[in-house]
């Protein structure tokens, strides 16, 4: 076993070789998910009654920086987590979450706006995992970068709150809680698939968290929302683990 510094070294070797470095595959996986997003985030944005394509244009051009800055930080935190559990982790877009998006677009007029951020494929580094006791992708460590995702959605929404009164700040804060809450439902190549699977009880703790953060951040001191958000998804947790017989 080696010393700290030698573990520490590796961790921030492998964050930058692996972690913050994206492949062609991720880049433009990240740029077809941001652009469905945008494209339903600004659908019934084109103008009222009358067309008008300087007016779409713009609100598409927001929805995408929009999207990448909520895509940013549903990646960041599940890649420094992954890396930490000495995996490469490799984004993929849900692409059946995003042609559902497309449709309900279509056929809500762009009323409902619905999409899939996509998940994260981990792979195990066989230097960096050397000697752990689950050598191969483990589910826990999986659920837990996973988890990180929506985490810094709603860390990113709750500092935002604080300058709600601007309307394209809280257009960001909007699209952030959509991240956080889409993220987990259970779609293929979506991070919830990951969490619901295999630990649904930590599912089900991640879901009370962001409803009732995403709620409160409106209402009250964001940071506090927070905490209380952790707090109720744990009480819904274990209420959800003695429900099953568990305790």
């Amino acid at each position: 076993m080696g010393s700290y510094a030698e573990e520490y070294r590796s961790f921030f070797y492998n964050l930058f070789r692996f972690g913050f470095k994206l492949s062609k595959e991720e880049l433009k996986a990240i740029m077809t998910t941001s652009g469905i997003i945008a494209f339903v985030w600004s659908f019934d944005k084109w103008g009222g009654a009358t067309f008008n394509a300087v007016e779409g244009i713009t609100n598409f051009a927001l929805g995408l920086v929009f999207s990448m800055i909520c895509l940013f930080f549903n990646q960041i935190g599940q890649r420094i987590v992954a890396v930490h559990y000495g995996y490469d982790p490799v984004y993929e877009s849900g692409m059946i979450g995003l042609m559902i998006a497309l449709v309900v677009t279509f056929a809500s007029r762009g009323l409902l706006i619905f999409f899939v951020p996509g998940g994260m494929i981990l792979r195990h580094l066989a230097a960096s995992r050397l000697g752990e006791f689950r050598y191969y992708t483990n589910d826990w460590e999986w659920a837990k970068a996973g988890f990180m995702g929506p985490l810094f959605n709603i860390l990113l929404a709750a500092v935002l709150a604080f300058f709600k009164t601007n309307p394209y700040v809280n257009q960001l804060i909007v699209m952030n809680i959509m991240f956080a809450a889409y993220s987990l439902l259970p779609l293929p190549g979506n991070v919830g698939l990951y969490l619901f699977y295999p630990h649904l009880y930590f599912w089900t703790f991640t879901v009370g968290f962001v409803a009732v953060s995403s709620v409160l951040i409106y209402f009250i001191n964001p940071l506090l929302a927070i905490g209380l958000g952790l707090m109720l998804g744990a009480a819904l947790m274990f209420k959800h683990y003695t429900a099953d017989g568990r305790l």
